[in-house]
């Protein structure tokens, strides 16, 4: 069943926090492990300390990426966008108005986050695109838009500097480590 933005805005609060709404199918969400939640505190944490002030950070938002009968709408790890929006009461971003997205792998979801999320992103026209490898050592893949399509910008372990959407340095140790 073909499901539009109003059937999902529709929805209850608990059945959209567990899916998401693939070419209108609304498609369940594998479960995020310990070492995933950790990691994603971690990293919106350093996020939301080092953003200039006109952005800021959440995580597992809706982002739509396709509007129209078939509507394409994930749930990124790590959003960012600008301060402005926060100030809205809104339940999703437009993917214009959003200037990273980032993804924490786990077995179940690296096909999705590294092949099928890259395009959609991409397509979409989100600028940075962030990949987070919770390995020994924790590392980090930035790809920024270049031409409609991700382009490798850094990539590194334990520690790494990005300069997009803003400079900064991450602790990627840090991700999985108690403060």
């Amino acid at each position: 069943m073909i499901i539009d933005l109003a059937g999902y805005d529709a929805m209850s609060e608990d059945d959209c926090r567990l899916h998401e709404l693939v070419d209108g199918v609304l498609v369940e969400m594998s479960p995020r492990g310990l070492l995933h939640q950790r990691a994603l505190v971690e990293l919106v944490h350093q996020l939301d300390e080092r953003l200039p002030v006109d952005l800021n950070v959440l995580h597992s938002f809706d982002v739509l990426l396709k509007d129209g009968t078939s509507p394409l709408m994930r749930k990124p790890d790590v959003v960012v966008a600008p301060t402005k929006l926060f100030y809205r009461e809104v339940t999703r971003f437009d993917a214009a108005d959003v200037v990273l997205v980032a993804e924490i792998l786990s077995e179940e979801s690296e096909d999705l986050d590294l092949r099928i999320k890259l395009r959609e992103y991409a397509a979409a026209g989100i600028p940075n695109y962030w990949v987070v490898a919770l390995d020994d050592p924790v590392s980090l893949v930035a790809y920024s838009l270049a031409g409609g399509r991700y382009e490798l910008a850094v990539g590194g372990a334990q520690a790494i500097d990005v300069v997009s959407p803003s400079p900064m340095s991450l602790d990627l140790d840090a991700l999985l480590r108690r403060r």
